[in-house]
């Protein structure tokens, strides 16, 4: 339980909502649905429990009701009202699904709230309800479900460590050493999706140019961003200072313990950029900062932010997490998520071609102070770069002008989707 999210959706209005969105070719009955959440809950049964006040802090309880977890919509419009209405974790389960049944199309939209899974937990279990709806509509045996493993633990011994980097971020509150990203509105607000795919001849040149750099693929796509943001800002009047600010999410998991270990157990990093400098050089300089952070224990100063939830009467927790010194340091945030095999590929051939994964977008919460996220997801043979915004700080239109500058940091050209988001 990371009571953070909740205490933060709470008094901000701010959405604290992972989720994606996809489009299938093929026919999904509410039956396939049950069958699905089933084997989710019965490895990690959160998913489909409350959170429950406790004298000191919150737990997961309760019995899951997989029925309750799934609603049904006519239509493929009512998705993005789904997905801007909040969940309330204290009455409803935290993981849902939206289902737009069709006579041959299936539109399913999966979201969490960020108390019970982080990004990159998230996307492994998405990733798993595809699959296991693909077996299912496919008629093929499901394989033994994934175990759910321990929750990695963070070492005591690094506390002093850990209580420097604290203090260290509060004194970055006053300094303001980077930019803000414009925006039109700091209010809560309803989230958009703006989408590009890199494939073929750009993503060959994305990734030649992150070998020149001595750096990857990730690296050069949070320098785009810093990029991007700054020329942003110049395009407004904003901002003169080059210095941009990205929170970049560091996986506390090891190895085979990615995704099975559901909850949250990525921590935040903040990396500064000079805009100003090259595309390699900022990449390569992120990726110092990312490498020296780590070697010295500062990526784990969430999990000692948000221990004290165990500890402390919500109530007093809720009032002291959420303030300048722990939440809006940084300009926007950055998340890199890959996938080692193609789903669109895995998709068709366990459900014999009864379903095809025509589309898919995700979406991460926009916090108060950025306005707007990038998420990159890496398949085998794509690159899909998501534009998290609120609409109240950016319009359509400008976000897809912020997402034009990105692109443009990469690549020469791109195709906009012809998808409707």
């Amino acid at each position: 339980m990371d009571a953070f999210f909740v205490a933060y959706q709470e008094r901000t209005g701010i959405l604290m909502q992972i989720g994606t969105e996809v489009e299938l070719r093929g026919v999904v009955q509410r039956e396939d649905l049950i069958r699905m959440l089933e084997r989710l809950v019965i490895r990690w049964p959160q998913l489909g429990q409350r959170v429950r006040r406790r004298l000191f802090g919150l737990e997961w309880g309760g019995e899951p009701d997989v029925g309750r977890m799934i609603r049904e919509a006519t239509t493929p419009r009512e998705i993005v009202a789904w997905r801007n209405h909040a969940i309330d974790p204290f009455t409803e389960a935290p993981f849902q699904v939206l289902w737009v049944p069709g006579q041959s199309r299936t539109d399913l939209a999966f979201r969490t709230h960020h108390a019970v899974a982080d990004g990159e937990s998230f996307f492994f279990l998405s990733v798993e309800a595809l699959l296991a709806l693909a077996a299912i509509r496919g008629g093929v045996a499901l394989p033994p479900p994934v175990p759910a493993l321990a929750p990695p633990g963070v070492r005591w011994e690094s506390i002093g460590e850990l209580w420097r980097h604290v203090r260290g971020l509060r004194r970055d509150v006053g300094l303001e050493h980077s930019a803000r990203l414009w925006l039109r509105a700091l209010s809560a607000g309803g989230i958009g999706v703006v989408e590009r795919t890199l494939h073929g001849d750009d993503l060959d040149a994305v990734m030649e140019r992150a070998t020149r750099a001595h750096t990857g693929a990730p690296w050069m796509c949070a320098a785009a961003w810093i990029r991007a943001i700054h020329r942003w800002n110049g395009a407004h009047g904003a901002a003169v200072t080059p210095h941009v600010s990205l929170e970049v999410p560091v996986s506390l998991r090891r190895g085979g313990a990615r995704g099975c270990a559901v909850g949250n157990f990525l921590s935040p990093l903040v990396l500064v950029g000079d805009a100003s400098q090259s595309l390699e050089v900022v990449a390569h300089a992120l990726w110092r900062q990312l490498r020296s952070a780590v070697r010295d224990g500062a990526h784990l100063s969430m999990p000692l932010l948000t221990a004290p939830a165990r500890h402390l009467p919500w109530g007093l927790f809720r009032r002291w997490a959420i303030n300048t010194a722990t939440t809006g340091l940084a300009t926007s945030h950055f998340t890199w998520l890959s996938q080692r095999d193609d789903v669109f590929e895995q998709v068709a051939e366990r459900s014999r071609g009864a379903l095809a994964l025509q589309h898919q977008l995700a979406y991460t919460p926009v916090c108060l102070h950025m306005g707007a996220t990038l998420t990159a997801v890496a398949w085998p043979d794509r690159l899909q770069l998501f534009i998290s915004h609120r609409e109240t700080a950016l319009s359509r239109d400008e976000a897809e002008s912020l997402t034009d500058m990105l692109v443009a940091e990469l690549a020469r050209s791109i195709a906009r989707p012809t998808v409707s988001i």
